[in-house]
């Protein structure tokens, strides 16, 4: 990996960390709520403000959830390896039934293997 590589990914770790996000106009986003520092990560990695993300990768699981998904977990005794926003993580461990999931979830799940629980 070359070092320009190696500065665009821990800046860009740096505000996945560190920035704000939220959903605007029914997209997740990311952005610097005004500080500095992040500000100039934005301009580094030539991003505009707010970033918009992927619903997948950076969402809650769960169907018409668009918050940051902040914890992984197993919904009760599901199988399924969600990750969730942090109301639904509570939800998850408070016996509440399993609700809808978004299909990119269940898509990456049927292709863990059932004895070893790795993805294929």
């Amino acid at each position: 990996m070359d070092e320009t590589t190696k500065y665009k990914e821990a800046l860009e770790d740096m505000v996945f960390q560190f920035g704000y996000r939220g959903v605007r106009n029914g997209k997740p986003m990311i952005w610097t709520g005004g500080l500095s520092a992040l500000e100039s990560a934005f301009e580094a990695l030539d991003w505009d403000e707010p970033h918009y993300l992927p619903e997948e990768g950076y969402t809650c699981e769960i169907v018409g959830c668009m918050e940051a998904d902040t914890s992984g977990t197993h919904w009760g005794n599901s199988k399924l390896y969600l990750r969730l926003c942090p109301k639904h993580y509570r939800e998850s461990y408070s016996g509440k039934p399993l609700p809808p999931i978004k299909q990119y979830a269940l898509d990456r799940e049927a292709k863990r293997n059932p004895i070893t629980g790795i993805l294929e």
